[in-house]
């Protein structure tokens, strides 16, 4: 009898170790695809057509968990502006979420109707760091999105595969990098960041610098031009599969140049 209750315990002591040891792993990244749009630039009184049908394709699009919208959301960042674009993106039927551009700044609207100007989204074992990069002068961020992004990485894993989302691209042409950004990514040392994902350059660049993905997208809207005078508009869908990212392109319509 003795015997059987020391093997009991044993056993049970054996199954407590083996869960602790199982929820002190982080959970492995699962299988899913996003989608990421920029530069849409709504304007008030404007039929807005190309956003309607980006986000009509999204919503018919199964795959996609989510959207992230990187930034120029309006193109003058005026109240009617700001609340129609708000309209447009709540047609969305999975969840979204946006940064801010320099085209959506002033008198603090777009927090108003948007919110938080920094956050971390978690999904599937991912992390999507969305990051303000309006800093007063020269350089992407200040001191106290620096703390932000410290306080941040603080809380997640260094294995936790991790994408960072800005409006800003931090390298050029996948070769210069803009004032602050190597402040940023030195942050990320010891983390698995996989990309950078990025709007306001108007054209669709993909770079891996260090191993990390380095993304803009063209705009999506017929009121601005693409700088590369490429006629696409359009938003790429990304798949995370095995804690890796795949990419493709989506056209919504083509507009020849002016």
């Amino acid at each position: 009898m003795l015997r059987i209750r020391l093997t009991s315990r044993l056993a049970r002591a054996a199954l407590l170790f083996a869960l602790v040891v199982l929820l002190a792993v982080p959970a492995a990244p699962e299988d899913f695809w996003f989608a990421a749009a920029s530069d849409t630039h709504v304007r008030a009184n404007h039929d807005n057509a190309i956003l309607r049908d980006a986000i009509a394709r999204i919503n018919a699009d199964e795959r996609i968990a989510f959207s992230l919208w990187l930034g120029d959301i309006t193109d003058h960042s005026t109240p009617e502006e700001m609340a129609l674009a708000r309209r447009l993106l709540r047609g969305l039927k999975r969840p979204w979420y946006t940064v801010r551009g320099n085209h959506d700044v002033k008198d603090g609207l777009y927090e108003q109707h948007f919110g938080a100007l920094n956050r971390v989204i978690r999904h599937k074992g991912w992390a999507f760091m969305l990051l303000d990069s309006n800093a007063d002068g020269d350089r992407l961020v200040d001191e106290t999105r620096m703390r932000w992004l410290r306080e941040q990485l603080a809380t997640i894993d260094p294995a936790t595969p991790i994408v960072l989302c800005c409006h800003h691209p931090l390298i050029l042409g996948g070769v210069v990098p803009v004032a602050g950004a190597p402040e940023i990514l030195d942050l990320f040392a010891g983390h698995n960041l996989k990309a950078v994902l990025a709007g306001h350059l108007h054209t669709n660049q993909k770079h891996t610098v260090d191993g990390v993905l380095h993304t803009t997208n063209v705009c999506l809207t017929n009121v601005r031009q693409n700088i590369d005078r490429d006629p696409r508009r359009g938003y790429r869908v990304f798949r995370c599969h095995d804690g890796e990212l795949s990419l493709q392109f989506v056209t919504i319509r083509e507009i020849a140049a002016e």
